[in-house]
């Protein structure tokens, strides 16, 4: 992998691929080089098995093969049958050989400038890398390799090679197809990374640093180079560290203790004059400051053309809990540092302006903290991490790379403070560097294609979307969605000391009157900053964000916008969290989420018979509308936390995200059509709008017509029989199907039954004798027949209001 250029002065060496040997080198396709030397590939539905001459090879010769498949022959596919496999080796000192990638950029390169491909050999190369991972993918999840390097090898060989064909598409100014990524965030399957992760957790990365990595990340190569970065924080313990925060980056009042200048011991404080704040801040105007003869003095922004804004990270002892005061050395290196980067000599900083009392003060400043950021001719980042690396000596990548991984960018405040900013500095030990600026002037040619632009613009892309992204529409969405979801795009991966505080950044970045926040208890925040929204998407009706809130009429709303969800978790789905400016919305009300979406209503006494049969929402519910088509209900995880349980009495509902189509999926023994849906209990129903009290969260399917037809076999002969609810209740399960028996033998000699109980036999891997089948058309009957009429439901339409609380 040492294609990939490792960070300056990197202490780490790149990881050592062991070469497998075993190559057989010949000009055939590589779909078909398996054959060609006497291997066989089975993928069955969970699972992919190797033969090999017939026979079940050993751990070492699967792992051989797959190399010499996966690895070398893709590169003789995409590259040429020129390539030097030689020339992908290198022995080391103790005899070993390992997998050296050193020219493969050159090859590449050249290769990018030679090829003379078109769209047609483009597609096709796409076509192989697509099938390429597929399969890789399924070898190492579903086989034993014996090596986890040699899955990253493969991977980053086949996202090496993935851009490179962007590339080209870019430069022949083709449609780019959809990037592919080997990075799998199901929580079921093992990842590809982990060795990477593992890696990274032994050099002393911190567990909230690596949470980021594997849920952001979108790259195996991009991780690689992370992974040999200096470790921030790394002089911080970080051992009662979670992934869910870094406990270095927060502060405790009762133990706050302000930072001297590197060198300083023992300066004393210097303090603001506070009247004079005070007077500035009640004129509607801005404190700035200066340091002149080793005092502060304060200056009002109205007399001050042009200032800089500090952003700092609080716990790294650049504020104050206590008072509105800094040690002397520390304003002399800010005050130096401004006048570097701009001969300026008026600043602001937070923990000098803003008061920290009396509370009408404070609030006075905070309600005006858009003004500094926004008005500053530079914003000036200090971060302690930044702080100890040479910038002069970096290439553009691993810049990009050290600013996405300071504490700065991991903080709440400070991303307000870079976003309302016309210009960020972020200073290092030789100088300020304005990476946006840095960014503006990549190179972007994209032949000869180049691994360091491939990297560095992967990397700035999270640095543009979090700081430097203002404004403008998301995916062609209405005001509202596209601010919510670039808002929560930035968030979720920050963190704040005080929890309340998120609703003053939140009005911040979204440019919302902050006064509506500033005069209220800080408990009830987030509740003010919701109601403050006269709609928002569909989707949240769906988020299965970690906490919701707790206050009446809003709990369908997620109680913070930080913590690592996906936009599909924490925002709902996406054909529903991006309407257009023109597109339903759903209403924000006193009583709850109002909109309109399809639905069912179940029967009445659904819960009740449930009770009577000891039928648990654990099992998927089988349910059948009026025109006799069968559906499968699903119940999910809790709506939200604490969600009120149902009475028995109550009428339930199902709202569904769209209309199921019945022209969907053609598959037999699957489902036409998928909806998530939330069922609720109707509360009352007032001006044709539903009132419902949400519970779960469900996943409603529409069934393909092998089911169909499985699930009315089974109705038909629970009613052919037509046994009392009274005589079921008093049996158990096992005894009762028999009464079934008859009906069911003369069903299944019609051959359209028999070949429907076959099909669904097929599909479930279950035996296809007939008394097996006789025994699941028993089982199936006897539970059709304790529901009876109590699993049909009515349609209702998708013009239907309901309101959801």
């Amino acid at each position: 992998m040492d294609h990939i250029p490792l960070p300056h002065e990197s202490q780490h060496p790149h990881l050592k691929i062991p070469y497998l040997g075993g190559i057989s080198h010949d000009r055939g396709s590589w779909y078909t080089y398996p054959q060609r030397h006497g291997w066989l590939v089975i993928q069955n539905q969970d699972k992919t098995v190797l033969l090999h001459g017939g026979e079940q090879p050993s751990t070492a010769d699967s792992a051989v093969f797959v190399q010499s498949w996966l690895y070398f022959e893709l590169l003789k596919e995409v590259l040429g049958d020129t390539v030097n496999y030689e020339r992908f080796t290198r022995k080391e000192e103790d005899g070993t050989t390992i997998i050296s990638t050193h020219r493969l950029e050159t090859l590449i390169g050249e290769w990018s400038v030679n090829c003379g491909y078109g769209k047609k050999e483009l597609d096709q190369l796409y076509k192989l890398l697509i099938q390429h991972r597929a399969m890789g993918l399924r070898a190492f999840l579903e086989m034993e390799l014996g090596n986890p390097l040699l899955s990253l090898s493969i991977a980053a060989l086949n996202e090496r090679l993935m851009a490179a064909i962007m590339d080209l598409h870019v430069h022949l100014g083709l449609e780019t197809p959809v990037d592919q990524t080997w990075r799998l965030r199901d929580k079921d399957l093992p990842n590809i990374e982990k060795p990477l992760l593992d890696l990274m957790q032994s050099r002393g990365w911190c567990p909230y640093d690596l949470r980021r990595f594997d849920t952001e990340i979108k790259y195996v190569s991009t991780l690689y180079y992370y992974s040999n970065l200096k470790v921030p924080r790394s002089s911080k313990d970080h051992s009662a560290c979670s992934k869910e925060r870094c406990l270095t980056m927060l502060t405790d009042p009762a133990t706050y203790k302000l930072s001297h200048r590197s060198g300083c011991h023992a300066c004393p404080l210097l303090s603001a004059n506070m009247h004079e704040i005070e007077r500035i801040l009640r004129s509607n105007s801005i404190p700035l400051i200066s340091l002149e003869n080793g005092e502060i003095s304060v200056h009002d922004l109205i007399a001050v053309s042009e200032f800089v804004a500090i952003s700092h990270v609080w716990a790294e002892g650049a504020g104050n809990v206590e008072g509105n005061a800094l040690q002397t050395c520390l304003l002399e290196d800010i005050s130096e540092l401004v006048r570097e980067i701009s001969g300026l000599k008026y600043f602001w900083i937070d923990t000098l302006c803003v008061p920290v009392r009396p509370r009408e003060m404070q609030t006075l400043a905070l309600n005006k903290m858009r003004v500094p950021y926004e008005g500053a001719k530079h914003v000036l980042v200090l971060d302690s991490h930044l702080r100890s690396l040479n910038a002069t000596t970096m290439s553009t990548t691993e810049l990009f790379a050290q600013v996405s991984c300071s504490s700065w960018m991991r903080r709440l405040w400070t991303l307000q403070e870079g976003r309302l900013a016309q210009n960020v500095w972020f200073q290092f030990a030789d100088t300020a560097a304005n990476v946006k600026t840095v960014f503006t002037n990549l190179d972007r040619r994209r032949v000869p294609s180049r691994v360091d632009f491939w990297l560095g613009n992967d990397i700035s892309l999270d640095l543009w979307l979090q700081i430097w992204y203002r404004g403008g529409k998301v995916r062609n969405t209405s005001p509202v969605a596209g601010s919510l979801a670039r808002t929560s795009h930035s968030l979720r991966t920050r963190s704040v000391s005080v929890p309340t505080d998120e609703a003053l950044c939140l009005l911040n970045i979204m440019d919302m009157d902050l006064t509506r926040v500033t005069t209220v208890e800080p408990t009830k925040r987030m509740e003010v900053f919701w109601r403050g929204f006269e709609k928002v998407p569909k989707s949240f009706l769906f988020s299965k964000a970690n906490e919701k809130m707790l206050a009446k009429g809003i709990h369908w709303a997620p109680s913070s916008f930080m913590g690592f969800q996906s936009e599909k978790e924490w925002l709902g789905p996406r054909d529903l969290n991006s309407p257009g400016e023109d597109d339903p919305h759903a209403l924000v009300t006193r009583d709850g989420l109002q909109l309109a979406l399809p639905g069912f209503l179940l029967h009445q006494d659904l819960l009740a018979r449930m009770k009577q049969f000891d039928f648990t929402w654990r099992f998927p519910l089988i349910i059948q509308d009026a025109n006799g088509v069968w559906y499968t209900m699903r119940v999910d995880e809790p709506w939200r936390q604490g969600s009120s349980t149902i009475r028995n009495s109550q009428q339930l509902a199902v709202i569904i995200g769209h209309e199921l189509d019945p022209q969907g999926s053609s598959e037999t023994f699957s489902f036409k059509d998928f909806a998530v849906g939330v069922l609720a209990s109707i509360d009352k129903t007032e001006d044709n709008v539903i009132h419902v009290t949400a519970h779960y969260h469900v996943a409603v399917e529409l069934l393909g017509e092998g089911f169909q037809k499985y699930f009315s076999t089974a109705n038909k002969c629970a009613l052919k029989v037509g046994i009392e609810q009274s005589v079921l209740r008093s049996e158990s399960h096992a005894v009762s199907k028999e009464r079934y028996r008859t009906a069911a033998q003369q069903l299944l000699e019609d051959k359209n039954t028999m070949e429907t109980m076959l099909g669904q036999a097929r599909h479930m891997g279950e035996p296809e004798d007939y008394e097996h089948i006789l025994s699941d058309l028993l089982d199936a009957a006897g539970v059709a027949a304790r529901f009876g009429d109590r699993s049909e439901v009515r349609e209702v339409a998708g013009h239907q209001q309901w309101c959801v609380d």
